[in-house]
């Protein structure tokens, strides 16, 4: 099983941020919690959805990631059942070091944005990419530190008032 290890960085600027990248390369996101802690996600690109169900856990000292595809009407299905949701788009890059970067530009109900930023997915025993992706690096408001992570899982980021409490 995967163990999750990423570093997060917030973003200035979403609108700059929207404006690194086509927005034609940008996916659109749903993404609602189930009662416990899974999380049910679909991803819109070119109008065509993929889902996904992903369960995480602390176990050994680690956080386990367990996802797996979702078919359509099992999304639909689930949906309702969903609290804390969360609109966004998402941009997935690969950097030079063959490491995934999430940026996510989180919408509000009247589709403002409230939040940019980025997620750097490493491996287990790596402490931080070793270098910030080059796009990114200008647009670097706050370096979430390890001890502050939990602040800023998106469960939380999912209400504009926490997020507008964070102290960055």
């Amino acid at each position: 099983m995967p163990t999750e290890n990423e570093r997060k960085f917030v973003l200035a600027d979403p609108a700059a941020v929207l404006a690194v990248w086509p927005r034609e390369a940008w996916d659109d996101v749903r993404q609602g919690y189930l009662p416990g802690d899974a999380r049910i996600r679909r991803r819109m690109r070119d109008g065509r959805p993929s889902d996904s169900f992903t369960y995480k856990i602390d176990a050994g000292g680690r956080l386990v990631e367990i996802e797996t595809a979702l078919e359509t009407r099992d999304f639909d299905d689930l949906w309702p059942l969903t609290t804390r949701r969360i609109h966004k788009l998402r941009r997935a890059v690969t950097d030079a070091h063959g490491l995934a970067w999430d940026i996510d530009l989180f919408l509000d109900s009247d589709g403002r944005f409230y939040l940019a930023m980025a997620e750097c997915e490493m491996p287990e025993d790596m402490e931080q990419p070793p270098e910030i992706l080059p796009e990114l690096a200008p647009l670097i408001r706050y370096v979430v530190p390890r001890e502050r992570q939990t602040e800023f899982v998106n469960s939380r980021l999912a209400d504009p008032a926490y997020v507008a409490s964070l102290a960055l």
